[in-house]
C-alpha cells in the first residue's frame, strides 16, 4: 500500500473531509488533494505525525506502512478493505458557464481501470479532458466517484440535474429544499440548487493521475 492510499484509508476512517484536514494541519486543500493523487509523496515528518494525530491512527504506520494503523482499535482495520480495480467509465469536461460540457457516464469499460482504495463497490472513475479544472484536476488526470458514499459539505461532487445539465462543483452547504455548490477553481459565483431539481448527487473520492490507468 503506498503513502497516497494510506492517507486515503486514513482519511475516510476519520469521516473528515479534504478541506477539514487541511485546515486543521495548516495546508491548502490542494495540498491534500496531491498527497492524495501521488503527486506528492508524502508530507513533512512534522505534518505527518499530526495528520496521524487528527486521523486517529499510528504515524509510523501513516509514514511507512509498519505496525498497527489504528492502535486503539487494531480489528477495525481488516473490515476497510483494500485497494482496488475501479473501471474508467467515461470523461469529464468543464464549460464555459460552470455546467459541464460533457459527461458521458456509464459508456462501458474500454478505458481500462484505475487502482483506488474505497469501500463503495459502484464506484467509477471519469478521466478528465481539458484545463477548465486545473489546478483542481488536470488534463487526463482520472477522478473517482463514490456514489454509494454519502456525500458531506467539504466534498467535490458530481451532481446531475433532471433537465439533463451536469455540475463537478464542492459541496458546500446542504438544506432541506436545497444545497449551495462552490465551483472548484474559483471561475464562478457560488451556485444555489432546489432539491426537487437534482436527480443525483455522486461524491467524489479523489482523483489519480494519468499514468495510473491499466488498460483492460
Amino acid at each position: 500500500m503506498t503513502y497516497a492510499e494510506r492517507f486515503q484509508l486514513a482519511l475516510d476512517q476519520s469521516k473528515l473531509s479534504r478541506p477539514q484536514l487541511a485546515r486543521e494541519l495548516g495546508v491548502s486543500a490542494q495540498a491534500i488533494g496531491e498527497v492524495l493523487k501521488g503527486a506528492t509523496r508524502s508530507l513533512s515528518a512534522e505534518n505527518n505525525s499530526k495528520a496521524a494525530r487528527i486521523l486517529g491512527v499510528s504515524s509510523d504506520w501513516l509514514a511507512t506502512g509498519q505496525g498497527q494503523m489504528n492502535m486503539s482499535n487494531v480489528a477495525a482495520a481488516p473490515s476497510l478493505g483494500t485497494s482496488r480495480l475501479i473501471p474508467v467509465v467515461g470523461h469529464v469536461k468543464g464549460g464555459t458557464d460552470g455546467f459541464l460540457e460533457e459527461m458521458q457516464y456509464p459508456v462501458g469499460h474500454g478505458e481500462g481501470f484505475v487502482q483506488y482504495w474505497t469501500k463503495d463497490p459502484k464506484a467509477y472513475a471519469l478521466r478528465v479532458k481539458g484545463e477548465s479544472m486545473h489546478p483542481r484536476y488536470r488534463a487526463r488526470e482520472f477522478i473517482v466517484v463514490t456514489p454509494s458514499i454519502e456525500a458531506q459539505p467539504g466534498n467535490d461532487v458530481v451532481v446531475k440535474l433532471k433537465d439533463g445539465r451536469k455540475l463537478l462543483k464542492q459541496l458546500n452547504r446542504i438544506h432541506d429544499d436545497e444545497i449551495q455548490l462552490v465551483s472548484i477553481n474559483d471561475g464562478y459565483e457560488p451556485a444555489t440548487i432546489q432539491r426537487d431539481e437534482i436527480e443525483d448527487i455522486h461524491r467524489v473520492g479523489g482523483g489519480v493521475p494519468p499514468d495510473a490507468l491499466i488498460e483492460s
